[in-house]
């Protein structure tokens, strides 16, 4: 596995941690529940890097079969 295939599946697993993160966050809102600014992205931070990490080493299709259906 070179740098670039290693880069890009770390950033496409930083993608999907972003969005999963987003989806949460709507659904706090939705549902009235007051998240704190600095938890919401030390928490968006925390799940973007783990799914950078996991895409990387697993494999982007590895971590998208672990997400349930939204």
């Amino acid at each position: 596995m070179n740098l670039q295939s290693s880069i890009k599946g770390f950033l496409s697993g930083v993608a999907v941690g972003i969005f999963v993160a987003m989806i949460f966050w709507s659904y706090s809102a939705f549902s009235h529940v007051s998240i704190p600014l600095s938890q919401g992205i030390i928490g968006t931070l925390l799940l973007a890097i783990s799914c950078g990490i996991i895409a990387t080493i697993g494999g982007i299709d590895k971590l998208m079969d672990k997400f349930p259906p939204i």
